[in-house]
Order: C-alpha cells, then structure tokens, then sequence
C-alpha cells in the first residue's frame, strides 16, 4: 500500500506520506480504515406509522491509518514528530495505492495526526482524513 498526499488540494504533484513496498522509506502501514456514513433526513408524514426518511447524497468519507517509522536516530525521530503535524495544512488530496488500484480522496481535511510515545529512533502515528470526494478517478 501507498499513500500520497498533495497540499493545496486540487494542485502540484503528489508527496509519499507512507510506501510500505519500498524497505529503503522503512514505513509500515496498519490498521487501515476507510469509512462512510450518511445522515439521511427524517420528517414525521402526515398520517403515516412510521417517520419518511429521505436519502439526501449527503456521504462522508473518512480514512484512518497508523504509519511506523523508523528514523537515523532518536534526534531525527524527535524532528520529525515535531515537523509533521505542520505539512497538513488546509485541504489536501489523499491518492491511495494499493496494487494496482488507485483511489482518491479530493479536498479532505486531517484530523487526527496522533503520535504514539516516542521509543528511540522509531515513530508510530495515526493518521485520519475527514471529507472529500471518493472517487477512482484523478481530481
């Protein structure tokens, strides 16, 4: 599995977040979790037993996951804890590689950027994304 991601949404080119197919980036992703959830609109009807309930399209995205890391060192892994919560900033483009599939996820928003306790020279965060389009085809 890849995961990239693009800051503005709708702009430049695509940063590796996480490849867990290539060992030399030393990240592992877990605990993937794509969602959906609707809140469809509900109304009592005149005369009716039961409330009508009415699918308004109104979808919400949301994706998860955890990337370990392993860094040069404990400095360096201290560094990047520090600078990664900066990189997402604003809407952003998720593309998710996972063989030969491609999805995205246009103009979504983090939110959740949680590391685990630090240990040595290894990092362990989860991600989350909220909103956007799902869609297979490029934004």
């Amino acid at each position: 599995m890849k995961v990239e991601y693009r800051t503005p949404a709708g702009t430049g080119s695509y940063t590796v977040l996480a490849d867990d197919s290539v060992t030399t980036l030393a990240a592992q992703i877990s605990g993937f979790q794509p969602a959906y959830s609707k809140s469809p609109m509900q109304a009592p009807g005149y005369g009716a037993a039961v409330p009508v309930t009415l699918d308004l399209g109104n979808g919400h995205y949301r994706i998860a996951f955890s990337v370990d890391r392993v860094h040069a060192g404990a400095d360096a892994a201290a560094l990047f804890l520090l600078n990664e919560m900066a990189k997402f900033t604003g809407s952003l483009d998720l593309k998710i590689t996972v063989g030969a599939q491609v999805t995205y996820l246009a103009g979504t928003v983090l939110t959740e950027c949680t590391p685990d306790p630090q240990s040595d020279q290894s990092t362990k965060i989860r991600y989350a994304f909220n909103g956007g389009l799902y869609t297979t085809t490029a934004p």
